[in-house]
């Protein structure tokens, strides 16, 4: 099964759920969302505004895609878990698995969050998508996703490297979105 996620819906404001609606649903009805393909003219130049690591939600919990805010937009990777996929100058965002088997600590942690302090505020300054890699510069710092899997951490369960099935394409699930409520 794979990882990521390439298909979407967005609420449309528009057209608000009517009578009861539950805690757990979208407030209003669910629209498809098919973003255009991202190109770096689309991000290079915008300044980070914030960061959050659990975009998405499927009603009663989310997907953990991963988001930096680019002023009224929001750059969504939609990996399921996607911080733990990520990583910044070389150390993943957030693996809650993390051990001291000699691999630098992820960034975020039940101690706190250094990344805000590394990218908020700063540009974005390259932006490279490929089929089963990314690569964006923030500022001095490499926010990326590895091309081969042995450069990405590995599963809990099978103790494997995190890797893309041979249909995956990155492409599709690198985009812009004007929400981070984004169903699945």
């Amino acid at each position: 099964m794979s990882s990521l996620i390439d298909e979407f819906r967005t609420p449309d404001p528009a057209r608000p759920l009517r009578g009861k609606v539950p805690p757990w649903g979208p407030w209003c009805e669910l629209i498809d969302f098919k973003p255009p393909a991202l190109t770096a003219e689309r991000v290079v130049g915008r300044v980070v505004d914030g960061i959050h690591l659990n975009v998405g939600t499927y009603g009663m919990g989310g997907p953990g895609f991963f988001g930096l805010r680019l002023g009224d937009e929001w750059l969504v990777v939609a990996i399921w878990g996607a911080s733990s996929w990520v990583a910044v100058e070389g150390r993943i965002v957030e693996d809650i698995f993390w051990d001291t088997n000699g691999t630098p600590r992820p960034w975020v942690t039940g101690g706190g969050d250094e990344l805000s302090a590394v990218l908020v505020g700063q540009p974005v300054t390259s932006f490279e998508l490929g089929r089963c890699s990314l690569t964006v510069g923030i500022g001095s710092v490499t926010l990326s996703i590895a091309e081969s899997p042995d450069g990405r951490p590995i599963l809990e369960g099978n103790r494997q490297p995190r890797a893309f099935e041979a249909d995956d394409d990155l492409r599709r699930s690198v985009f812009l979105s004007p929400t981070t409520e984004i169903w699945v």
